[in-house]
């Protein structure tokens, strides 16, 4: 996401403004508790709170439950832990806290969700052997402090504001109307002026690919709340055909841009339609996402407008058949009944055995060519000396370096080097907001209300922008931490974390760049093999569909758009990094990553605009496709005759696609 996209993570009803509220009010509460009843240990309990809530990966109940409750039960331990150890000695705790960084940041075995568990319980770790312990009754002191935070941020987020069951999915579902919307409405705006090729490239490398992650994630999603509330039930239903109609949107808006691109005759005819099913798009997603019945009147008078729009198009043009189908998708969508009925018995997804789970990734990452495997390793290695010599250091702010290391460290080195920028970017801009903010906010309970509005905006933008986050989490943290070591003001504790964060975000980039180096321009011939033997097939489905007089599987077209934006971002990666010698490689990736897109457009077209294939052209037919297959990998041989009936000149553009991924 970009800045662009901060209004929609403000809207009221946005996920992420509730999570922000309610991460808040779990601060604040702490806050004022500590404050009414002189507990000045219990505001240890708000930063327990701050992170507990962090730890939240949202989604269905049955994925943020693990998460949250094991952050909430480890964390309390590590904090009453580490911080006896770090009252034992320097080295023993230093060594202890490596292990320990080591297993978290393995934890992105399990996915994002255990990433950011792991990464929120080294900066525990880390914060904990910065305050030494002198017994065994001070730290479990300390750690139900932490916990209780903890805890009261988990009965908040998994029992009193609880979420609609299938409030992820319909969420998910409505973000994948406002992406498609905007892919649209940008459409309709290339449609109505006198744009070339380059500007409908640039539409498609912009949107395409967010429309896809959009469309994966409510899969993902939605599997998630097939497992606790079943398939087989009406709900399930409604939720299945919706993200199956909208995959067919979405390849019908793949199909008019290539049309659009080639024939600029249609253009200012079709722009009307086309913004009128933006406009269709940008309305059914607030409504799904608040489960409004779309099936009224209003809907369907819209839908007969947009089929009379079409009808003055000319019989031939293959812009209106492609929004024809469209409309019927836009049908679909509408009459999809509303259901509350219970689950069907057996119809719930069992999960996989919990030791599965646990124990499955684990085993399959432990390997050298690991990419998590080498990512922890690299991170204990970097973070076990820095840890120790900031405790020998004596600083309360050093471990500032160390959070900064843990947290910009990634797999591959473009991202780290990104992560460690913005962040200290981010730093530098929120420390001057926590020194304007310490001017004001003097005690306890005002700095209790202070904190919420910034809760509610970092939980808010965190998707948005990781810089613009990291500006709004520096005066909270800054905050916390002058209320937990009081005695130094908000300007000292601003500065040392903005040169503590400069130097952690160094070494960062440091030890990514000796140890093991994730470099992408290396696995970019990899690839580019993989995306383009994803187009094989897709190419050999549409045109077996096309001769059987079958509808296309969506399975393929599925797998082709992931992997060209697998191979679109591993090329934003390798752009980031040290490619002097990787030039040919991202000069040939470039060019496959936009034929690639090229080609999807058309076999678009073909699937939704089918020529009608004489028996005397089905053996040119098949010869093209056995061409088309043979081309792409890389086995030249002269082009076949082309059909004397229509589809000849979409054969041609995919011929010439083909031929220049094979250069």
């Amino acid at each position: 996401m970009k800045l662009r996209d901060l209004p929609i993570a403000l809207n009221p009803r946005a996920v992420s403004l509730a999570e922000g509220t309610r991460a808040g009010i779990a601060v604040a509460a702490m806050l004022i508790v500590a404050q009414a009843f002189s507990l000045p240990h219990f505001r240890l309990a708000a930063l327990g709170a701050l992170l507990t809530c962090f730890a939240d990966p949202g989604g269905t109940i049955a994925k943020r439950a693990p998460a949250v409750i094991a952050f909430a039960i480890f964390s309390s331990i590590a904090y009453a832990a580490f911080g006896w150890l770090r009252g034992e000695g320097i080295w023993i705790s230093a060594l202890t806290a490596g292990l320990m960084i080591f297993a978290t940041s393995y934890m992105r075995v399990y996915g994002q969700s255990g990433m950011q568990v792991g990464n929120l319980l080294s900066v525990v770790i880390v914060l904990s052997v910065g305050t030494p312990l002198t017994s065994l009754h001070q730290a479990a002191f300390a750690g139900l402090n932490f916990g209780a935070g903890s805890a009261w941020a988990v009965l908040l987020t998994l029992v009193i504001w609880r979420l609609h069951p299938y409030a992820p999915s319909r969420r998910a579902v409505a973000e994948v109307c406002l992406r498609l919307a905007q892919l649209t409405k940008e459409l309709a705006a290339l449609a109505h002026a006198d744009e070339n090729t380059a500007a409908f490239e640039a539409h498609a490398a912009q949107h395409r690919r967010n429309v896809r992650e959009a469309m994966e994630t409510a899969r993902t999603v939605a599997v998630e709340t097939f497992r606790g509330r079943g398939l087989v039930t009406p709900r399930g239903a409604q939720l299945t055909v919706r993200l199956q109609t909208l995959e067919q949107i979405f390849e019908a808006l793949i199909a008019l841009s290539d049309i659009l691109e080639s024939d600029a005759g249609c253009r200012g005819e079709a722009a009307r339609p086309v913004r009128l099913i933006a406009a269709w798009l940008a309305t059914i997603g607030p409504e799904i996402e608040a489960d409004q019945p779309l099936d009224t009147a209003k809907k369907q008078a819209s839908l007969q407008r947009l089929r009379a729009e079409l009808e003055r198009l000319p019989e031939a043009s293959e812009a209106r058949h492609v929004m024809q189908a469209m409309t019927e998708n836009l049908t679909v969508l509408i009459v999809a009944t509303r259901y509350t009925a219970r689950p069907e018995p057996g119809s719930v997804m069992a999960p996989p055995p919990l030791s599965q789970r646990v124990f499955a990734p684990l085993r399959q990452n432990f390997s050298t060519s690991s990419l998590a495997l080498r990512h922890a390793s690299r991170a204990a290695v970097v973070a076990t000396p820095v840890l120790t010599w900031t405790m020998f250091d004596g600083s309360p702010f050093a471990h500032w370096t160390t959070f900064t290391l843990i947290l910009c460290l990634q797999p591959y080195f473009s991202a780290t080097w990104l992560r460690s920028a913005e962040r200290v970017v981010g730093t530098a801009l929120g420390g001057l907001v926590a020194a304007g903010i310490g001017l004001i906010s003097k005690t306890p309970m005002e700095l209790a209300f202070t904190m919420l509005p910034l809760t509610i905006f970092a939980f808010a933008i965190r998707s948005v922008s990781y810089t613009a986050f990291t500006a709004v989490l520096t005066p909270m943290v800054v905050l916390l931490i002058e209320q937990l070591s009081p005695g130094n003001d908000e300007l000292t504790i601003a500065a040392s974390r903005v040169a503590y964060t400069l130097l952690g975000g160094g070494l960062a980039v440091l030890g990514n760049l000796l140890l093991w180096p994730g470099f992408e321009g290396a696995r970019l011939e990899t690839g580019i093999a993989t995306a383009i033997r994803a187009h094989v097939a897709y190419v050999h489905a549409v045109f077996a569909a096309l001769l059987e007089e079958q509808p296309a599987p969506a399975a393929p077209r599925r797998a082709a758009g992931l992997a060209s934006n697998n191979l679109e971002a591993a090329l934003s990666r390798a752009l980031l990094e040290p490619h002097r010698r990787q030039d040919p490689a991202l000069q040939h990736g470039a060019v496959v990553v936009t034929a690639l897109r090229r080609m999807a457009g058309r076999l678009s077209v073909l699937s939704l605009d089918r020529p009608a294939i004489p028996a005397a052209d089905r053996p040119l037919w098949e010869a093209w496709q056995r061409w088309l297959e043979d081309c792409l990998s890389n086995n030249h041989r002269p082009r076949p005759a082309l059909p004397s009936g229509p589809g000849a000149e979409t054969l041609g553009r995919l011929a010439r696609q083909a031929e220049l991924i094979a250069r």
